[in-house]
């Protein structure tokens, strides 16, 4: 891992605008895929490792990984289920009652989700009686949507696949993509796609991981292989744009540590909003359009680590266990990105089925049964998820055991609730 010069563009062409003058920011290193988790008996170094390198798009400010592993490598089977947590459903619920109220959806109209995953999202429907639609390229966990009786596409979604949904179904009153966006390598066939299939009065709503929430936050750890991009309003609006598609409202909403939420329908189809206006002035007035930004994260990520590694040194130094909280995504890309492997994490702990008895890749810290014995402290690598986490730990907080916090800064929280510095 490391933060290069200042001016050294990657060999690559902007994945929006197509400009090559794409400035690498932060290289860290080449590291496994984050949700190919591998057996604990497999041979040291079988896993492939493939770049993880962050660049800025100087003409479009499009924040963007250089390298792409192929789209069917990572997403036809899939480890990650949307309602494992209780944060994930009842946001969709609350996102599901605005948008009908917005909207006026009811039983005539057809929402289609894309990513839809085990269709958490379209359940959230029911009560006003619309009919949904999930599109989801992961054998498995379409399955698992299919089998809860949501109807579900087992494909990638395209423009080929949203034309299909067309002649079978229909256009859409609402199209909407949650924490998939920024999956996209066919993200212009996407975008046409979602054009194609919208109504002439549908709205698409995205939410995506906020680049500005990120920078703020140091959460380097969003980073990995299947986040290709990284949305700001200002280069959302830049790819959405060149389709004839038009934000008209944009907010951000508390969920995975920050996400923009835009509302966005044919050009000039809609009065673009307030909304839109304060957004882009306090992108302006952040910075979050400058290269500079971006290379003072990059140093951030640096001090994080170096406060992180010293204190999980000095819980072993004093004979403390330290496991980590769950094994998300975000968690294979800090632990590799710092080099914490089971010298300082002996093991992670989960409730998530297909997760259980493998391992972190690249690291291979076990993942065990969040079940049992406890360990002195755990490492919350699902920092997003810290306020659930609280809840659902009081009595061991309270017990003596301490949550490490890495991001947005390392602190402990024991039994007070409360956070303390790193020591």
């Amino acid at each position: 891992m490391n933060v290069p010069p200042p001016g050294r563009l990657l060999d690559m062409a902007c994945r929006c605008c197509g400009a090559r003058q794409v400035e690498l920011v932060i290289d860290l290193g080449d590291q496994p895929h984050c949700n190919r988790l591998v057996r604990p008996d497999l041979a040291p170094g079988l896993e492939p490792h493939y770049p993880l390198r962050v660049g800025f798009c100087r003409d479009c400010t499009m924040v963007q990984i250089d390298h792409t592993i192929p789209k069917e490598s990572m997403f036809t089977d899939y480890p990650y289920v949307s309602g494992t947590t209780t944060t994930l459903p009842a946001h969709f619920a609350a996102t599901s009652r605005r948008m009908a109220t917005a909207y006026g959806l009811g039983p005539a109209d057809l929402v289609v989700d894309i990513g839809s995953n085990d269709g958490t999202w379209l359940k959230q429907y029911a009560p006003f009686g619309c009919r949904v639609l999930g599109v989801e390229a992961a054998g498995n966990v379409a399955r698992i949507a299919q089998d809860s009786g949501i109807p579900t596409w087992h494909r990638f979604f395209n423009e080929d696949c949203a034309r299909d949904i067309l002649k079978e179904h229909g256009p859409a009153k609402a199209v909407t993509a949650a924490g998939v966006f920024f999956h996209l390598e066919e993200l212009h066939s996407v975008v046409r796609g979602i054009e194609a299939l919208l109504a002439e009065d549908g709205v698409f709503v995205v939410q995506a991981i906020y680049l500005g929430g990120m920078v703020e936050n140091t959460a380097f750890d969003q980073v990995y292989h299947e986040h290709l991009c990284y949305y700001t309003l200002r280069s959302l609006s830049a790819l959405l744009e060149r389709h004839g598609l038009e934000i008209f409202e944009a907010d951000l909403v508390d969920i995975h540590g920050g996400s923009i939420e835009a509302h966005v329908a044919r050009r000039g189809a809609r009065p673009v909003g307030e909304s839109v206006r304060r957004m882009q002035a306090e992108e302006a007035r952040k910075g979050f359009g400058e290269i500079a930004t971006y290379r003072a994260f990059a140093r951030n990520v640096l001090a994080l680590r170096d406060r992180l590694l010293a204190l999980l040194q000095d819980y072993r130094a004093r004979g403390r266990s330290v496991w980590a909280y769950g094994a998300p995504a975000k968690g294979t890309t800090l632990l590799n990105s710092f080099g914490i492997g089971p010298d300082l994490v002996q093991k992670a702990v989960e409730k998530n089925p297909l997760k259980i008895g493998l391992a972190v890749p690249g690291v291979r810290i076990p993942i065990e049964a969040e079940e049992g014995q406890r360990p002195d402290a755990y490492l919350v690598l699902a920092w997003n998820f810290i306020e659930e986490f609280l809840k659902k730990e009081a009595d061991w907080l309270a017990s003596g055991g301490e949550f490490i916090v890495p991001i947005p800064k390392v602190q402990v929280i024991g039994a007070s609730g409360t956070a303390g510095a790193a020591r």
